[in-house]
């Protein structure tokens, strides 16, 4: 039997799932597929970083998420009984300054929540057996359980079934791969330990290291580096008592081990995102140690990134070469992910004593200082991530002479980088700009400066909805009063707060992704480079 998708999804964890969401929160309804059993509790990963939660907020789901989990606020790193440093993880530019504990299969279940909302159904027990691309799409060959086959046609073919992708594999795309050679076991455990529970812990000795983080239910995960790369293959509660007494201060009395596993920490790096058809997602794409806690979130921003403009492709708004971005701009990304935590991973399990000496300078060092901190934190949030180097994204801005109520040190968001999120004010309050931004869609923000003229605030609005040309909403900020005439769709900035945190000191425009990078900014009230964008774009009304 031959059955039609436009967009078949391999794999229904964290990154299959955003992008089943963000694509049928567009109109396109993908089929989603994942050979494992719907009662799988995968629970390896359970970090979310500042920069997914706002994700996870323009989907409608952080908050739940934060209810679900443990905020985090600190990064303590000990030595014995000795602090090395602490890291404040809020210090990030960021509506969600911390980083949150929570079960990966928690984050599956919210997003399994949501997909299904939408009108998405996971068929599980299914897996991708082969695969045959045409000029329009790709024949997949599938297996549902022990039962019979199925031939599927596709107009889109999306890998996101992990390390060992069999999307990648039948596909034919080749990866770098490396062994780092450091075994590490993990657990989830019962225990009465003194310790503060909205920060990690990690404990560093001769022989390896040991990493605690707090979870729901009052239980801790332990993390720890094995001496060899042959750890247990199903570590218990003595193997983590006996890490955790060699190489902490802590009461070794572990019990009522919920879920353990142990893994060698390798890396591969797909050689390309696309092929054709084809497209990678997640550790399909790239895999690398979880030291750092990047692997999750890295591949749910690659679904980000690559949801909207799937969409504009499937629904005949955009040319397929529009695709060519998603690997423009991701696999740098990726790539310095990959690089970052194989040097992480090494430094932090090195045990000479070279390296022990110039971890724990390297530690202090960055514990004294706030700046270095600051760029830690936003690092370890993601939000150091950019496009500025992509093709989609272009800006007219010049420096102009300060204006009395402007911050001459805030230069704004470039093209290329994330938002900024503030608050302005309508009619019936203040509201957040990230909830003007949620909208499926492009967002054309024009902030007016001191103009406050109902004709001429009118005017601007009807040429940029002109300019947008159905591509998403248009937001009018003018740092004086709200105008007598109602007008929707206007906001004010009376504090002139919006106006500092874009840089912004006379009349301007920025035109925000879907993915909520600015995608052109200019200093001006120039509506030609808009449509310009969306030209560049491939993009049709």
């Amino acid at each position: 039997m031959t059955v039609e998708a436009d967009v078949l999804i391999v794999g229904a964890g964290p990154t299959g799932l955003v992008l089943a969401i963000d694509l049928a929160r567009r109109g396109v309804i993908p089929r989603i597929i994942d050979a494992g059993r719907a009662d799988h509790r995968e629970s390896r990963a359970v970090s979310i970083v500042a920069r997914s939660l706002e994700m996870l907020d323009d989907l409608g789901l952080a908050q739940a998420a934060i209810e679900r989990g443990v905020p985090l606020h600190t990064l303590n790193f000990y030595q014995g009984t000795m602090t090395l440093a602490e890291m404040d993880v809020t210090a990030v530019d960021s509506p969600f300054p911390l980083d949150l504990c929570i079960p990966q299969w928690q984050t599956v279940a919210l997003l399994r929540e949501r997909a299904e909302e939408l009108g998405v159904v996971i068929e599980w027990d299914t897996r991708l057996v082969g695969q045959q691309a045409g000029e329009h799409g790709v024949s997949v060959e599938l297996r549902h359980g022990d039962g019979p086959g199925e031939r599927c046609e596709t107009g889109w073919l999306i890998g996101a079934d992990g390390a060992h992708s069999a999307v990648r594999e039948t596909a034919g795309i080749t990866r770098e791969r490396a062994d780092l050679k450091r075994g590490f076991i993990l657990g989830d455990v019962a225990v009465d330990w003194p310790l503060t529970r909205d920060r990690f812990h990690v404990y560093f000795d001769t022989s390896g290291l040991v990493a605690v983080f707090p979870m729901i239910g009052g239980y801790w995960r332990i993390l720890a580096s094995t001496p060899d790369d042959r750890p247990p293959q199903s570590p218990g509660l003595d193997d983590f008592a006996a890490y955790v007494a060699e190489r902490t201060p802590l009461d070794s009395g572990v019990r009522d081990l919920q879920w353990s596993s142990s893994f060698v920490a390798r890396e591969s790096l797909a050689d390309r995102l696309r092929q054709g058809r084809v497209l990678l997602a997640g550790d399909a794409a790239h895999s690398h140690s979880p030291v750092g806690g990047q692997g999750m979130n890295t591949g749910m921003q690659d679904a980000y990134n690559l949801g909207w403009k799937l969409a504009l492709v499937v629904t005949g708004r955009a040319e397929e070469s529009l695709l060519d971005s998603y690997e423009a701009e991701r696999w740098p990304v990726v790539k310095a992910v990959v690089d970052a935590t194989s040097t992480t991973t090494k430094v932090a399990t090195g045990t000479t004593l070279v390296a022990r000496r110039a971890r724990r300078h390297a530690l202090r060092l960055f514990g004294r200082l706030n700046p270095v901190q600051q760029r830690l934190s936003n690092a370890f949030g993601e939000h150091l991530v950019h496009y500025r180097d992509s093709d989609l994204v272009f800006e007219r801005w010049h420096e102009s002479q300060a204006r009395a109520w402007s911050d001459v040190a805030c230069t704004g968001p470039e093209a290329g980088e994330l938002v900024r999120d503030v608050y302005v004010e309508n009619r019936e309050g203040p509201v957040a700009l990230r909830h003007l931004l949620r909208t499926p869609g492009h967002h054309l923000v024009l902030f007016a400066a001191d103009t406050t003229d109902s004709a001429t605030l009118a005017a601007w609005q009807s040429s940029a909805r002109e300019a947008i040309a159905g591509h998403g909403e248009v937001h009018v900020i003018t740092r004086g009063h709200l105008p007598h005439d109602p007008l929707d769709g206007v906001f004010a900035d009376l504090r002139s707060e919006a106006h500092n945190r874009y840089g912004v000191r006379r009349p301007s425009l920025y035109l925000i992704r879907p993915d909520k990078y600015v995608g052109y900014r200019g200093d001006s009230v120039d509506f030609a480079p808009v449509s310009d964008y969306f030209r560049a774009l491939g993009v049709r009304p």
